[in-house]
């Protein structure tokens, strides 16, 4: 651990460890509330980028729970896969169940818009393109090092990567070639701050070799490794058991 932490340090990015997945996650949904309620005291309002997935659904119980103004908050996801939301795998999905005392009040920005992944991709970019700088986004990691929906080696990945991408959303694909959305470098290079949630042993050592081999063509998470940025580590990996898969 004190390796990890000497090295993320240098990036200006903080390491949070917790014992348990319900801690972690209590601790995650306090800091994206607390985030968003300076934000929209500042500005009026708030915009947030929130992963899918099997990892967050503690967070997004927790955060649900948040007593915060909902209403002046925009939300939107880092991906999603290209399904319909009455498909399991749907991100969309998941977020409406998970959030749902608070998700009518949103202002909600979906990326699936059924017309081919291409066509979605270019109307969330043009439309995204209105909310950036996002205010915080929470990303999350496979043991693969991809973040979001960009995937290693994936075509295009390079430039996707890249802060100065042309586009905030694109259409990608996963590693088994199912079609994904995106947000890109563009949108998440954009955020006011960052945070980053990992569990387990397997993620904490895909993390450290990230880190040390800096190649964000093989370990994508790499790019976004920098300052701003609050790293959430629990070493146990335990889900829900109704976690989606």
């Amino acid at each position: 651990m004190d390796v990890i932490e000497s090295r993320l340090k240098q990036r200006g990015v903080r390491l949070k460890r917790f014992d348990l997945p319900l801690q972690a996650a209590e601790h995650l949904a306090v800091a994206v509330a607390d985030r968003l309620s300076t934000t929209m005291a500042e500005r009026g309002q708030a915009s947030l980028a929130l992963s899918g997935g099997r990892s967050p659904v503690r967070f997004l119980d927790a955060l649900a729970r948040q007593a915060i103004d909902w209403s002046r908050v925009r939300l939107t996801l880092v991906d999603e896969r290209w399904v319909p939301e009455s498909d399991a795998q749907s991100n969309t999905a998941l977020l409406r169940s998970r959030l749902a005392a608070i998700f009518p009040r949103l202002q909600w920005l979906p990326l699936y818009r059924g017309v081919t992944p291409a066509a979605d991709a270019a109307q969330v970019a043009r439309q995204l393109a209105d909310w950036l700088p996002l205010d915080l986004v929470v990303l999350g990691m496979g043991v693969d090092g991809h973040t979001a929906s960009l995937f290693p080696h994936a075509e295009g990945l390079t430039g996707w990567l890249d802060g100065n991408c042309d586009a905030g959303c694109v259409a990608s694909r996963a590693a088994d070639g199912t079609p994904r959305l995106t947000l890109t470098g563009r949108a998440l290079h954009s955020a006011r701050f960052r945070l980053l949630a990992i569990s387990g042993d397997t993620k904490l050592r895909t993390l450290c070799t990230a880190i040390e081999a800096d190649q964000p063509a093989r370990w994508p998470i790499s790019a976004f490794v920098q300052a701003p940025m609050d790293i959430y580590y629990c070493p146990e990996d335990g889900q829900p058991d109704d976690a989606p898969v």
